[in-house]
C-alpha cells in the first residue's frame, strides 16, 4: 500500500508540471475559464500530494497540520490571484500566499524549536540575509525598469521580507537536522531548500511581471514563474513525509 501510494504522490507531482505549460499558454491573453481550471487543477494535485504524504508518513503532527495549511493557503493564493472579475480578488491572493509564507515558517520554526530551544526567532546573520535581498530586489528592479513606487512598496518589501525569512527558517531546519544526525538529514535538508529557493524564484518573477510592462506578455518569463512555482509547492509537500 505505501509504495502504491508513493507511485500515486509522484504521479500527481508529475501531472501538476505536465499542466503546467497548457496553463501558460491559456492565459497568454490574460485569465480565462479555461486557464482558472487548468491551474487550479494543478494547485488541488499539491494539494493532494500533501494528503498523500500524510497518509505515507502517519504523520498528523504539528509539522504535517501547519504545512497543509500553509498549502491550502497557496490554493487560495492560486484561486483569487487568477480570478480577474473584482479588483479585490488579486488583493485577497496577495494575503493568501503571505500568510502561507507566515504558516511555513511557523511549521518550520516548529521543528528549529523542538532541536534548538535557546534558539531566538531570528539570528543576526538572518536578518543580514533578508536585509541584502530586500537592496538586491529594490537595486535589480530600478536596473530593469521594474519599480514598485508609493503605498504599494510598503506590501511588496514585507512580502519579500517574509519569503526571504521562510527560505532562510527552510535552511536553518535542514542545517539543524543535520547536526542532529536524525534520518534522511541530508535529504531532507536538499528538498526544505530547494522548495523554498523555488518559491523565491517564482516569487521574484512574478514581481517582473506584474509591475513592468514591457514583460507582462514575456511567454519565457512566465513559463518560468510557473514551472518554479508547480515545482516549489509540491517539493515543500513531501516534507511532510520526512519531518515528525
Amino acid at each position: 500500500m505505501t509504495t502504491f501510494l508513493l507511485v500515486l504522490f509522484f504521479a500527481f507531482f508529475i501531472a501538476i508540471n505536465v499542466i503546467n505549460p497548457f496553463f501558460v499558454k491559456a492565459q497568454t491573453n490574460g485569465p480565462c475559464k479555461k486557464s482558472l481550471a487548468l491551474k487550479m487543477a494543478a494547485a488541488t494535485g499539491y494539494l493532494i500530494t500533501g494528503a498523500l504524504a500524510m497518509i505515507i508518513a502517519r504523520n498528523f503532527g504539528k509539522f504535517a497540520i501547519l504545512m497543509m495549511i500553509a498549502l491550502f493557503l497557496s490554493w487560495c493564493g492560486d484561486l483569487f490571484l487568477h480570478l480577474w472579475q473584482a479588483k479585490i480578488f488579486p488583493a485577497i491572493g496577495f494575503l493568501s500566499f503571505l500568510s502561507a509564507h507566515f504558516v511555513f515558517i511557523a511549521a518550520f520554526l516548529s521543528v528549529i524549536g523542538t532541536l534548538s530551544p535557546e534558539r531566538g526567532f531570528i539570528t543576526v546573520p538572518e536578518i543580514v540575509f533578508v536585509l541584502a535581498f530586500d537592496l538586491f530586489f529594490l537595486l535589480f528592479s530600478h536596473k530593469i525598469g521594474t519599480e514598485v513606487k508609493g503605498l504599494l512598496l510598503i506590501p511588496i518589501l514585507l512580502y519579500a521580507t517574509v519569503i526571504t525569512t521562510m527560505l532562510c527558517k527552510a535552511a536553518v531546519m535542514g542545517i539543524l537536522l543535520i547536526q542532529a544526525g536524525t534520518p534522511n538529514a541530508v535529504l531532507t535538508a536538499v528538498v526544505a531548500i530547494l522548495g523554498a529557493v523555488l518559491f523565491v524564484a517564482s516569487d521574484f518573477s512574478i514581481a517582473i511581471l506584474m509591475f513592468n510592462p514591457k514583460y507582462k506578455k514575456h511567454y519565457k518569463l512566465k513559463m518560468f514563474n510557473m514551472v518554479t512555482y508547480f515545482l516549489s509547492v509540491p517539493t515543500l509537500s513531501a516534507l511532510i513525509m520526512l519531518v515528525k
